[in-house]
């Protein structure tokens, strides 16, 4: 391994980690998708807090305050089962989050265009390209001036972009039962547990699991935490506290306000508080700022992501998978030649909304790959844990997941299980689409997956050999 990166001179406090952490992990977008089943929500939520949040915390709490050096994932991977495969992991958690962004920005411009009464506008290929275009450059231009600035944004979108907005969707939801209008969680909606039957319905509440994604990231930037061995485990554990106490009644309260059959997959936020609007609190005005608040949360939640995967990168750069000149740092500590060539990428792929039969067909298949390849690396970073317990026992730990031996065993096998599970099913195409279209989904979605994985250890073997040539005979 390199030497480590000096820190910052204005390390980051339990506040700003929190407001990043949270920001980063949490996306009020995930919501309406899962809303769909009523009380079956709770149902899905449940299984992937317990079987993934939870798991994912402990363990990136344990590797994040064990190895304290910029890498993170990467890092973690790495020395656990070498160089290539750290390499394969931070690829894998860079490349969904800028399919990520594709995905949440999309939501957010279909719920800015219906809350302003153009609902023709949540299916505009132009539309949804131009907004995800715009926006990917915008906060690009922020995240440049560094970390505090990122972490400044990232507070201002989770305030203003997820805990007001989600506030608001639960008061709506409260008001509109006691105003005793009509229940919507009837039928199928008032199961609490699904039909996992159908396998089509056990792949569309893998949604979930992108609403609880992103729980490591801020370990890539573990040396610009002020005490990481005690700022990082508690941030995680608030952050925790936080997404379940928000997430869950939000999602519920979409259910509750809109007929599960009428919720829209990319703008049922707004849906549910035009209903509650509508039918108990008459303030319409407040719905399209409402939408403008969640926009303010992709911001927000980008910036975060922005502010840590790049860092990965430029440590797998100086290791010598990536050319040297995306290892480069500017004044302010922050990789400049990954941000800006991530921005392309992320630019490139927007702009296959145009080429699309709908946006909500690019919006499953963007959603379906950036869930196969973001736990495909947390089956690399639960495994890494499991082998570094056995393979560096003496490493001081500041934090150990509870239970000794057993215990770890136990997170690390729930998390490797579920991420196995997920990887499988995720692969059927969800209910819905006609049968031309599911057979390209999977077929697109399979093909994309293999060449998202093979595509580093290909990068990372010409870089090292241009690096290291083999000298002639």
């Amino acid at each position: 391994m390199t030497a480590a990166q000096p820190k910052t001179s204005r390390p980051l406090g339990l506040f700003l980690v929190v407001m990043l952490m949270f920001g980063i992990i949490t996306s009020l977008n995930g919501m309406a998708p899962l809303a769909t089943y009523g009380l079956g929500a709770i149902f899905y939520l449940a299984i992937a807090i317990v079987l993934f949040l939870v798991p994912a915390a402990l363990v990136a709490s344990e590797l994040g305050t064990t190895y304290q050096r910029d890498g993170g994932v990467y890092t973690w991977v790495s020395e656990a089962f070498g160089p290539t495969a750290g390499f394969v992991a931070t690829w894998l958690q860079w490349l969904q989050n800028i399919i990520f962004w594709t995905v949440v920005l999309t939501g957010s411009a279909a719920m800015l265009a219906v809350s302003l009464g153009w609902t023709d506008g949540a299916e505009n290929r132009l539309y949804s390209a131009a907004v995800v275009l715009g926006t990917i450059w915008l906060i690009t231009a922020l995240s440049l001036f560094g970390l505090r600035s990122s972490g400044l944004i990232g507070t201002v979108g989770t305030i203003a972009g997820t805990i007001l907005p989600g506030a608001l969707l639960i008061a709506f939801a409260v008001g509109y039962i006691l105003d005793d209008q009509p229940n919507n969680l009837v039928g199928p909606a008032a199961d609490l547990i699904p039909d996992l039957s159908d396998p089509a319905n056990v792949t569309f509440g893998l949604a979930a699991i992108l609403v609880f994604a992103g729980i490591e990231v801020m370990a890539a930037r573990i040396r610009d935490i002020r005490t990481p061995e005690r700022t990082y485990p508690r941030a995680t554990l608030i952050s925790v506290l936080m997404i379940a106490a928000l997430i869950v009644p939000a999602t519920l309260a979409i259910s509750i306000m809109v007929p599960a059959d009428d919720i829209s997959i990319t703008s049922g936020i707004v849906q549910a508080m035009n209903a509650g609007v509508d039918h108990v609190w008459h303030l319409g005005w407040l719905v399209p700022l409402a939408a403008i608040a969640i926009y303010l949360d992709a911001i927000g939640e980008i910036a975060g992501w922005m502010a840590a995967t790049p860092a990965a990168m430029a440590t797998a750069a100086r290791e010598g998978h990536l050319p040297r000149k995306l290892a480069a740092e500017n004044a302010r500590n922050t990789a400049r030649p990954v941000l800006i060539g991530q921005a392309v990428v992320g630019s490139s792929i927007s702009l296959l909304f145009i080429f699309q039969p709908s946006v909500s067909s690019m919006f499953w298949l963007l959603s379906a790959l950036l869930v196969q390849l973001y736990v495909l690396m947390y089956a690399m970073m639960f495994a890494a844990a499991l082998r570094l317990r056995r393979t560096q026992p003496d490493v001081p730990r500041p934090f150990r997941i509870p239970g000794g031996r057993p215990g770890i065993w136990l997170v690390c096998g729930i998390g490797i299980v579920f991420s196995a599970a997920a990887i499988i099913v995720g692969f059927i195409p969800p209910a819905g689409l006609g049968e031309a279209t599911a057979i390209s989904h999977t077929i697109v979605l399979v093909a994309a997956v293999v060449l998202c994985t093979v595509a580093p250890m290909a990068i990372s073997r010409r870089e090292r050999a241009r690096s290291n040539p083999v000298p002639r005979s």
